[in-house]
């Protein structure tokens, strides 16, 4: 293997770890919670919880959120337009 092969190579290997080193402190950071939530996303995880408790929540199927979130946006665009 020829040196100027060898320092693409280690270059590349440096830069995916830095890279890996990254992806590794987001996850630490958003996944295993190193942030306290806000205090107005305590507030409504602790409405769902509420209403979940209570059986206040419909589960809806996904599809139809999704046709109701389209014929709404459509709409926005419309006035948009005008």
């Amino acid at each position: 293997m020829s040196t100027i092969t060898e320092k693409e190579l280690l270059e590349e290997i440096r830069s995916i770890r830095k890279t890996l080193e990254h992806i590794e402190a987001l996850l630490e950071e958003r996944l295993i919670g190193v942030e306290e939530p806000l205090p107005d996303e305590i507030e409504e995880i602790e409405k769902y919880e509420t209403e979940k408790r209570e059986g206040k929540l419909e589960p809806i199927k996904l599809n139809e959120l999704l046709k109701e979130l389209e014929e709404t946006s459509v709409k926005t665009f419309h006035l948009s337009l005008k």
